[in-house]
């Protein structure tokens, strides 16, 4: 793919965020008079550092507490929300070590590795990701989590872990696609790493790119466009991957002597051209009214013009009506509004 294009259209994708950790409602169970008093103080404190401080008390006094797991996701949610990424590192840490049970360090290793991300420090997001891995092989939210930071290192032309995080990202679509729900994820979570799936298969996608596996991309990034038919990215990147393969076999076709295998040769260019077309197609109707896709959607529509008038004998005739295929369908009509 010409290295311009490539990326283009990688500086126009928007980031894959991982953010199933939102803010959950727990009802608060009944406890004895003094842990209400730690609760307290730990609803008190004016931030995550303060709550995490007030809350080891309540661990080391009533470890059993039924507090505990109630307090350990507030904790881990906020520690989340925070923008500093070495502010999220260092309570991330001290979480881990007020809150030690096996699910509690599931909870928070997560949010651990974004902060790693956001500190811009791969190389300790992926080590003790890895470490974590070796214990917890099964943990989705890690998997995906590394993932997401493999494939934005990717995109700011760091191939470094380009192979970790396609080991890690394909083991977690595996785990997700088989509906393989940790025990220590909620039900309302677990949703929401399923409906990101068409995400995960866009960013093993783009990991494929950089790799330079065509078969592998254009497998994943159908998959994702399956599972998401109105993202207009999974086309986009879709569409670059087939026309490179439309390129080397225009080339090969151009090199071929005279006789039945070049012209065999040619309805295979043929085809894979169709295909390119196609996928410009989805692009271009999917793109419509996205503003930070007007650029690209520009020079992708001279593109698809100029390879439908070479399929079309110099016409553009049907290529819009191609186009509308793909559009979403318009809402209908409230017959009771007004006009």
């Amino acid at each position: 793919m010409n290295s311009r294009l490539f990326s283009l259209r990688l500086a126009v994708l928007i980031s894959v965020t991982v953010a199933c950790a939102g803010a959950r409602v727990i009802a608060q169970p009944k406890v004895s008079p003094d842990e209400q008093k730690i609760a307290q103080a730990i609803d008190a404190a004016p931030d995550a550092a303060g709550k995490a401080k007030a809350a080891a008390e309540l661990v080391k006094k009533f470890p059993k507490s039924s507090l505990r797991p109630v307090y350990a996701q507030k904790i881990s949610d906020q520690i989340h929300e925070l923008t500093d990424g070495e502010q999220k590192i260092a309570l991330a840490q001290q979480f881990k070590s007020i809150f030690n049970d096996p699910g509690e360090e599931e909870m928070i290793m997560p949010v651990l590795l974004v902060g790693y991300a956001e500190a811009k420090k791969p190389d300790e997001a992926f080590s003790a990701g890895a470490d974590y891995l070796a214990k917890h092989p099964d943990a989705v939210a890690v998997l995906v989590e590394l993932l997401t930071i493999g494939t934005e290192q990717a995109k700011q032309k760091n191939g470094k872990f380009v192979g970790q995080a396609e080991q890690y990202g394909g083991h977690g679509i595996e785990l997700i696609e088989a509906n393989k729900k940790p025990a220590s994820m909620s039900d309302a979570t677990w949703k929401e790493y399923r409906d990101l799936l068409p995400r995960f298969y866009q960013s093993m996608g783009i990991l494929g790119m950089v790799k330079g596996d065509r078969a592998a991309t254009q497998k994943r990034l159908t998959r994702a466009s399956e599972l998401d038919p109105k993202d207009p990215y999974n086309f986009l990147l879709l569409s670059g991957s087939i026309n490179d393969d439309y390129e080397d076999a225009a080339k090969k076709y151009q090199a071929m002597p005279e006789g039945p295998a070049k012209v065999a040769e040619l309805e295979k260019v043929k085809s894979t051209l169709d295909r390119v077309i196609d996928s410009y197609a989805h692009f271009i109707a999917l793109s419509e009214g996205v503003a930070q896709l007007a650029p690209i959607r520009q020079q992708e529509l001279q593109d698809l013009e100029n390879y439908y008038k070479f399929r079309h004998n110099g016409k553009t005739d049907g290529m819009q009506d191609l186009i509308n295929k793909y559009k979403a369908p318009a809402k209908p009509k409230d017959l009771f509004s007004l006009p």
